[in-house]
């Protein structure tokens, strides 16, 4: 063997070790979650083990999209779901269990394929993989019981985890925060329960934003109106958000895609397909446009009324689903996503400071509202009465801070627990009462323009009375009472 053949071959096997160590998908191809038809779910099951029954996979599909074609990303696990692909196409990330029944944890692996590797040791396990700015993970944790998601004495909550970093809790809500994507913005959306000061009744579920270092949580859509559940939101590239949609709280009831305006979210919920969508698992953007739309294809020409869930590809405008880019009998087809490079989501400068133990809030005018007060004669707030959850169940009064004569008030808090506000008048009865569903990051200083303000409404210019004295500081001692 000569000297040039000898270098050609260690040339090529060095090639040959890197393309197996990072393979690149082809172009246009698309990341697939398939779960066996007719699979059982396993005993004393979590929300993720009844979406993803022993067998479920995650899969790339490379064009034409043939059977043929179906590369297993999730090899080795016992169940998986969930993808999402990083900003630079390079890598799948999804929620994966083991064969050991170590519990739901977050995987990535190369997009071409390869092993997945694990990436978080959260208890309890994790699920709802997203990617934020500088490659940072997103995920919920822990996983609760089947039909426990609104129930959880734990309920999950979101976390951030930047590479070779711990994990950072971004939300503190007294209910579960599920479902994360990322802006473009780079805010997280994610879906949660609306403000409610019962623990025993069916949640109304809607869409909340916070950024991405957990400060500044609002809600953004579904709070005023929308139907019981909300799932999967995602950022079209029309200016839409969309999400799934169904009635009622049970496992397994029809869904339907709906959307909102980003611009005016709202008002300006409508479906976000111009034809029926009942049956739809999942809806993802392309590049191009179009919409990746995973659905049932049973009632369809030629097909039983127990038939699978198939991938399809919709235009812009379509007057019907079209026949499926993708359909394997054997499988449901039921979350697709596909691999492009994006733009990377926008990062947020964070006013977060660990060793902080409180969070700075300033309200322009507590009488600004668009609720009427419950003594209906229109009396000015006199006191600010802040309460929180400070365990399951248990809220405690923090105290009261007096109100500036224009409304304003500033206010020092805890950071890290469920916090909620009540005007009060002159003689200490509440005019407006706001649970505890917001929370403050250490040294987060926050602002509002009032008590339920309208949302289009706009502070005035002026300076509030409030800013001209020291904050008052209120910790974490009160009375407890039972919720």
């Amino acid at each position: 063997m000569t000297r040039k053949t000898s270098a050609s071959l260690l040339l090529g096997a060095a090639v040959l070790l890197l393309a197996a160590c990072d393979p690149q998908a082809q172009q246009g191809s698309i990341v697939l979650t398939q779960v066996p038809v007719g699979a059982p779910a396993p005993q004393d099951m979590t929300v993720l083990d009844a979406r993803y029954p022993p067998g479920s996979r995650v899969v790339l599909l490379s064009p034409p999209f043939g059977a043929q074609a179906v590369r297993v990303l999730s090899e080795g696990l016992e169940a998986a779901g969930d993808p999402c692909v990083s900003w630079d196409g390079r890598w799948v990330y999804f929620a994966g269990k083991d064969k050991d029944r170590q519990g739901w944890q977050i995987y990535r692996v190369a997009a071409g394929g390869g092993s997945p590797e694990r990436l978080t040791d959260a208890p309890g396990g994790a699920m709802d993989p997203a990617v934020a700015a500088h490659e940072e993970l997103v995920y919920s944790s822990p996983v609760p019981k089947a039909g426990r998601l609104w129930a959880s004495p734990e309920p999950p909550s979101l976390y951030g985890m930047l590479p070779g970093k711990a994990p950072r809790r971004l939300t503190f809500g007294p209910d579960a925060a599920v479902n994360p994507t990322v802006l473009r913005d780079g805010r997280i959306l994610y879906v949660g329960a609306a403000a409610s000061d019962s623990r025993r009744a069916q949640p109304h579920l809607c869409l909340y934003t916070v950024n991405n270092d957990g400060t500044e949580v609002t809600a953004y859509a579904g709070q005023d109106d929308g139907v019981d559940t909300v799932r999967r939101p995602r950022e079209l590239g029309d200016g839409r958000i969309g999400f799934l949609a169904s009635r009622g709280h049970e496992p397994g009831a029809s869904e339907w895609a709906e959307g909102v305006r980003s611009a005016a979210p709202f008002a300006t919920r409508a479906n976000l397909l111009p034809f029926p969508g009942q049956g739809c698992r999942s809806v993802e953007p392309t590049p191009e446009g179009e919409l990746l739309v995973c659905a049932d294809v049973a009632g369809m020409v030629g097909r039983s009324m127990t038939a699978n869930a198939a991938l399809f590809r919709v235009a812009p405008g379509a007057a019907e689903l079209g026949a499926p880019v993708f359909d394997d009998p054997s499988w449901n087809s039921i979350e697709a996503t596909g691999i492009a490079r994006r733009d990377e989501a926008a990062g947020h400068t964070t006013t977060v400071m660990p060793a902080a133990s409180q969070g700075t809030i300033l309200c322009l005018n507590a009488n600004d509202s668009c609720e009427p007060a419950t003594d209906g004669t229109g009396s000015p707030a006199a006191q600010l009465r802040i309460t929180a959850i400070v365990g399951p169940g248990q809220l405690r009064v923090l105290g009261t801070v007096p109100v500036a004569s224009d409304g304003s008030v500033l206010v020092r808090l805890p950071a890290g627990v469920p916090l909620g506000l009540d005007t009060l008048d002159g003689a200490g009865r509440v005019l407006r009462h706001q649970p505890p569903v917001f929370w403050l990051l250490p040294g987060e200083n926050r602002a509002c323009v009032g008590c339920h303000e309208r949302r289009s409404h706009s502070p005035r210019n002026v300076r509030p009375l409030a800013v001209q004295t020291d904050p008052e500081s209120i910790g974490l001692a009160g009375k407890s009472y039972s919720r």
